[in-house]
């Protein structure tokens, strides 16, 4: 560039001329107000952007009700609003997040594209409310609630309709039980005691110990499955005067139930399986071990120490998981009880503790 006094070149660097000292006129300004020209977005790129801001929406919309499901059970007309207000709060504050980010940043970007990462941050802000304990909903009653339930159950003429097939269900519950439990009472009442020096004596003994245990395995397998008492809710909930949106409803919030008691029933089911499968490998074990030991003072002798020591293993595990067994299964009928008797139904034909 020359000066324009002086007509000398100005060396790079300079803004005025070192020779003269004339001061040289700047770049011509941008005029303010003239918009700024972005680059071009191609079609392509419109494309996969609206179907990453789709998938975003979407995974949005399953988070929420993975994250509604986790903690009530099931989506209804009764929870839709606590949905809608999550899924509102996830959305205001991810734009929040992301408005602060851009003003923070003195960034710009296209809407499209800020929707996109609201989108996805609400998700990950719901994914990360999965991370925290759910709240159960097989959380313990109040005791008002309990004995509000056992007065409707007593009193059918003055509950209401959805009544009805709770109290059925619990009668059939109820039934299934005490037929268990009067089926084991009859084989006890004829059977020996396991594990006594005496269920060892001989081969005619111990064999009469395996024809029992095939007895006592024979009722457990009879009442393992708990599903075919559960169907029946379908058929009580059908024959409910309402309509098909109350009785979905209602089977949904009785299905949500059942995860916990199903789990329950199955542990103490495999426990006791457990427990009656070994007792039968022990006694199996010395039967065929005929004429190889004898019973003195009580104990069981034989001639092989191998022999002796897989007995003794095998004794110790059937006995502990008897003692297992028993401990389960008394703790659920003790939980049974304490139910009862803070719904007022000792005595009833609600009672569990009843036998008939």
């Amino acid at each position: 560039m020359k000066c324009k006094d002086c007509s000398r070149v100005i060396p790079d660097g300079f803004t005025d001329c070192p020779w003269c000292g004339a001061i040289q006129a700047g770049p011509a300004a941008v005029p303010a107000g003239l918009p700024t020209i972005e680059p071009a977005v191609s079609p392509v790129q419109h494309f996969l952007t609206a179907v990453l801001l789709l998938g975003s929406a979407a995974l949005f919309v399953v988070v929420n009700y993975l994250a509604i499901v986790r903690t009530d059970g099931f989506l209804s007309l009764a929870n839709s609003a606590h949905f809608l207000g999550q899924c509102a709060g996830s959305i205001i504050l991810g734009a929040i997040l992301v408005f602060l980010y851009y003003k923070i940043r003195r960034k710009k970007a296209r809407s499209s594209s800020q929707l996109l990462v609201i989108f996805s941050l609400s998700s990950l802000l719901t994914l990360l409310t999965l991370a925290a304990p759910a709240r159960h909903l097989t959380a313990d009653p109040s005791p008002a609630m309990l004995r509000q339930f056992g007065d409707d159950l007593k009193n059918p003429k003055v509950s209401n309709k959805w009544d009805a097939p709770g109290r059925a269900l619990l009668m059939d519950l109820l039934s299934l039980s005490r037929q268990y439990i009067s089926e084991v009472s009859k084989l006890d009442e004829t059977a020996k005691p396991l594990y006594t020096p005496e269920s060892f004596r001989d081969a005619a003994t111990v064999q009469q110990m395996v024809d029992q245990l095939h007895a006592r395995i024979a009722i457990a397998d009879k009442y393992a499955d708990l599903e075919p008492v559960l169907a029946k809710m379908k058929g009580y909930v059908a024959a409910v005067d309402g309509s098909e949106t109350e009785k979905r409803e209602f089977m949904e919030g009785f299905e949500s139930t059942l995860p916990k008691t199903r789990a329950t029933f199955k542990a103490v089911k495999d426990k006791e399986h457990a427990w009656l499968q070994v007792s039968l490998d022990l006694y199996q074990f010395v039967l065929s071990k005929n004429g190889q030991y004898g019973v003195q003072r009580g104990n069981l002798l034989f001639k092989k120490t191998g022999d002796a020591d897989i007995f003794n293993r095998k004794l110790t595990a059937a006995k502990t998981l008897q003692t297992e067994f028993l401990r389960a299964y008394w703790e659920v009928r003790r939980t049974q009880r304490a139910m009862a008797a803070q719904m007022g139904l000792q005595g009833t034909e609600f009672d569990p503790t009843r036998t008939r």
